[in-house]
């Protein structure tokens, strides 16, 4: 996986700043045509600028979207171009700020997908390639230069995304009951109807494997765990040995993570390492792991794995099946709930609500029968079914069957609440950081 330091990348948008200087002021859409003076600097930000051109291309990205841009020389016009500038001043100061984090990276993998997803739906949007070539010509560009301003405007956001998960998080807000109210009231002509959902409970059975295929996979992590250690690729033996379908195409990658989001006998040996180490074979209810921690900052680690599962066979899923459909008599007449933290794997979520028209995907397929026509109270199951390559049974109880109708403030309540805080955080990061940043806002028009 190619990774890019963000100083870099920053030097790179820099430059492609000079390009949309030469741009700005040609159209930006078929038919439109925008007449400016000469590029001129529109604000300073710390040591650098936002440009007129920067600005224009702005306007017309919002033109583009269907947004209503008020009449040329107005005093709403104005208005309106000092918002746009707000943002970009806003975006230089974070830029900035980012680049004095050295241990900030852009994934490059990353930056190249959400390119040709974004260039896919330019190409659709106009229609087909040849019209969006002419598009582009009428406007002194060709694919490739276009692909590389997308290129470092993708890049740019995908540090400003950074830098604000990583410094933006913390720190106290408050969000009063008023505010989600008026966040709510004003969106709510724009909601549209809440879909029929049915919410139920479940309880999740892995089949567990025999004694003798768990040595057997032990013995596989042990073998795999002295090649790495006698110094093979590790990325290029997970690809080809770990059973993890997440992470086995990219050899093995688990990304920066931090306490709390692997179970505790991985995360306890992966915070044991430090840089370049690889652990002994770790035993979860996954399998048997074999840890290779490549990078160690504060409390995140950045680590690859190898997963070797136990073989599962016809007896233990037989074995299996046969507990489940025990279970699932007692649970027509004992307390779901009792039974959910007594026998659920708690490392699937244990209810859950869904639209009962878009049942499939993303459940598995036999979710489909088990919560379509049922009744409050219904006890369905047990359902066999893979996911992740674990067989898994459930049993499911019916809760709240609700029908299409208008979403209510307590709907929508603890996603407004996470907006608002999220909001707020972030502008709190953002005035700290432009108090501490030289910036002169000079004349939009």
């Amino acid at each position: 996986m190619r990774m890019m330091h963000l100083s870099r990348r920053l030097r790179g948008i820099r430059r492609a700043a000079l390009l949309l200087c030469m741009i700005a002021g040609l159209p930006a859409a078929r038919g439109h045509a925008q007449e400016e003076p000469v590029d001129r600097v529109v604000a300073v930000v710390g040591d650098s600028v936002v440009l007129l051109s920067q600005l224009v291309q702005e306007e017309d990205r919002a033109r583009i979207a269907g947004r209503t841009i008020p009449a040329a020389g107005s005093a709403e016009w104005e208005e309106f171009r000092k918002t746009l500038l707000d943002g970009l001043v806003a975006t230089q100061v974070v830029l900035q700020a980012a680049a004095q984090d050295t241990l900030l990276e852009i994934d490059d993998d990353r930056v190249e997908a959400a390119l040709q997803e974004q260039m896919a739906g330019v190409e659709e949007n106009f229609g087909s390639r040849a019209e969006m070539e002419r598009a582009l010509e009428v406007e002194g560009l060709n694919v490739q230069s276009y692909r590389e301003i997308l290129r470092d405007q993708i890049g740019q956001r995908m540090l400003v995304e950074l830098y604000v998960q990583r410094h933006g998080g913390e720190g106290a807000v408050e969000v009063t009951e008023a505010e989600v109210r008026e966040f709510f009231e004003v969106g709510r002509a724009t909601l549209q109807e809440r879909p029929a959902t049915v919410t139920f409970k479940q309880i999740l059975l892995s089949v567990a494997a025999s004694d003798s295929t768990k040595d057997e996979a032990r013995a596989t992590a042990e073998g795999l765990l002295e090649r790495a250690r006698a110094g093979e690729d590790f990325a290029a033996l997970a690809t080809e040995y770990s059973q993890d379908p997440a992470s086995a195409a990219a050899g093995g990658d688990l990304g920066w993570f931090r306490r709390g989001f692997m179970v505790d006998e991985f995360e306890d040996a992966a915070f044991s390492l430090i840089d370049g180490g690889i652990s002994d074979v770790v035993e979860t209810q996954f399998g048997f792991h074999v840890i290779l921690v490549e990078r160690v900052r504060f409390a995140e680690r950045k680590a690859r794995h190898i997963l070797i599962r136990p073989r599962i066979g016809p007896r233990d899923i037989g074995r299996t099946r046969t507990f489940a459909t025990e279970l699932a008599e007692r649970a027509r007449t004992e307390d779901f709930d009792d039974l959910i933290d007594e026998y659920h794997n708690p490392i699937h979520p244990d209810s859950g609500t869904v639209r009962q028209r878009q049942i499939s995907p993303p459940l598995a397929p036999a979710y489909v029968a088990a919560l379509t026509g049922r009744e409050t109270g219904d006890v369905v199951g047990p359902i066999q079914f893979a996911f992740q390559g674990e067989e898994l049974f459930a049993i499911i109880s019916i809760g709240e069957l609700r029908d299409a109708g208008e979403y209510s403030f307590e709907d929508l309540e603890p996603q407004i609440r996470a907006t608002l805080t999220a909001q707020k955080r972030e502008q709190a990061l953002l005035d700290g950081l432009k108090a501490k940043t030289y910036i002169e806002i000079k004349d939009v028009r």
